[in-house]
């Protein structure tokens, strides 16, 4: 079975060196998508400091899966105002 990496970008990009063996592409997407639900589950007010977090899933050649990202724009924010 292939080994899938699940790097996180929320401003600074952390790697994945360790990885997960999967049965497949879609088993890394399923997985890809519960990395991003407990990790956004758990953020404090970084957040809101970047306003976007995201998973980049890759297989073991380096050959992209899948990028799930996720933006928030607070109220208060200057592209949210009307003038």
């Amino acid at each position: 079975m292939p080994r899938y990496f699940f790097n996180t970008r929320d401003g600074h990009c952390v790697r994945d060196d360790a990885g997960e063996i999967l049965a497949d592409d879609a088993a890394a997407r399923r997985e890809g998508l519960a990395v991003m639900g407990e990790i956004l589950r758990y953020q404090d007010e970084s957040f809101w400091k970047t306003g976007e977090f995201s998973v980049t899933v890759l297989d073991e050649s380096s050959r992209h899966v899948v990028t799930l990202t996720t933006r928030a724009t607070r109220d208060d924010t200057p592209e949210t105002q009307t003038p």
